[in-house]
Parts: structure tokens; sequence; C-alpha cells
């Protein structure tokens, strides 16, 4: 669709309008929030403790109320249409999506509050690693769900056929840097688990120092 066709299309209907809603919510609370917490983890966690904060504050504060209106505005677009709920593929994995979003959520509030020692590995419980690859999984999934709404799901209920390709190539793009973001994080690694050995090491010090 170019530009002289996407201008000739008539208005949005009501429908559309909160399918529109939809797809940016969503894409800012899983394409851009998530990420960014992620990243913010990755990085910051080595240099200064305020690090959870900002991550907590992205991942429950700024994106959940976001995702909860997108996904509100998913259901009313499809009672608006009067179509069934979970009929298709992109639909029923939103739902999906959703339920493993929060799961990760209470996932990250045990690891980070509990605190946890099952099944260490490298000093670390098993769950905070857990953690960590279900959040990259989460993400990665959240991608392919925004393409296939831009490319399959709006073509299909609304008729006007497929965006432009500058939704896609944005969508390329933003997906490199943010795996390039995160992946140059990894480089942190051995600094995190030193810092957290020498933590280790001062708490057991303190602990035989205290009987």
């Amino acid at each position: 669709m170019d530009s002289v066709e996407l201008f000739s299309q008539p208005p949005l209907l009501p429908y559309e309008k909160h399918i529109v809603a939809h797809g940016i919510l969503m894409t800012i609370g899983f394409l851009f929030l998530l990420p960014l917490g992620a990243i913010i983890a990755r990085y910051l966690r080595t240099f200064s403790p305020f690090w959870f904060r900002l991550h907590w504050i992205i991942q429950w504060v700024l994106a959940l109320p976001i995702i909860v209106a997108g996904l509100a505005c998913g259901i009313s677009a499809v009672n608006l249409m009067g179509g069934p709920s979970l009929n298709d593929t992109h639909k029923k994995w939103g739902v999906a999506i959703f339920v493993l979003y929060i799961f990760q959520l209470l996932v990250g509030a045990l690891v980070h509050f509990v605190k946890a020692r099952f099944l260490p590995i490298l000093g670390r419980p098993i769950h905070n690693y857990f953690h960590a690859v279900f959040g990259i999984f989460l993400i990665g999934i959240a991608f392919y769900q925004v393409r296939t709404g831009f490319r399959v799901e709006w073509p299909l209920y609304t008729g006007r056929g497929p965006l432009n390709n500058a939704a896609n190539i944005v969508w390329i793009v933003w997906l490199v840097l943010v795996c390039t973001a995160y992946l140059a994080g990894m480089l942190f690694l051995p600094r995190q688990y030193r810092q957290e050995r020498e933590a280790r090491d001062t708490k057991y010090g303190a602990d035989k120092a205290s009987y």
C-alpha cells in the first residue's frame, strides 16, 4: 500500500480505531518498554544498585497498564466487529503471551524479593537464570506477534490491505538493535559474577565473625 492508496482509504471505522490503538499500545509495551527494562538490567546492575528500581518501574509501573490497555482495546475491537473472540492464531497467542507476561512478573518478584536459594549455579539460584531466559523468550515471541498483527490481522479484518513496507523495515531494524544491545550487554557478565562472588564472600565472612 503506497502513500496515495493510504490517504485514499475511507475513514477508520470504530472497531478499526480500536485495532490501531491495540497495535500501538502493545508495540510500546512489548517491543519498547520490556526490552528497555531488560537492557537496563543487563547493563546497569554492575554499576549501580539503582538498576533494579528502574527495572521494576519499567516492567510493572509503566509496561503493565499499557499492555492491559492494549489488551482491552483488542477485546473491544473484537466486540465491536461482532466476531468470535479466539478464532485465529494471533488472538490465541495474544492471550497466551499476556498470561506469560504476568507469570514473568511473578517470577521476577520471587527472584528479587524472596531471595530463595534453590539449585544454585555459579552461586545464583536456577530461577534467576530462568527469569532472564524466559524474559528473552517472551520478548522474542512478542516481536513475532506484533508482526503478524500488522502483516496478517490488519488486512484480514479491515480489508484495507497490508501496511506499507516501511512498517516492516522499522520492525526489522528495531529487532536488530534490541538484539545487538542485549548481546553487547552480555560482555558485562564476568564483571557481574565477580561482584556477586565478592558480595557472597563478604557476607560469609561477616556471618562467621558473628559467631
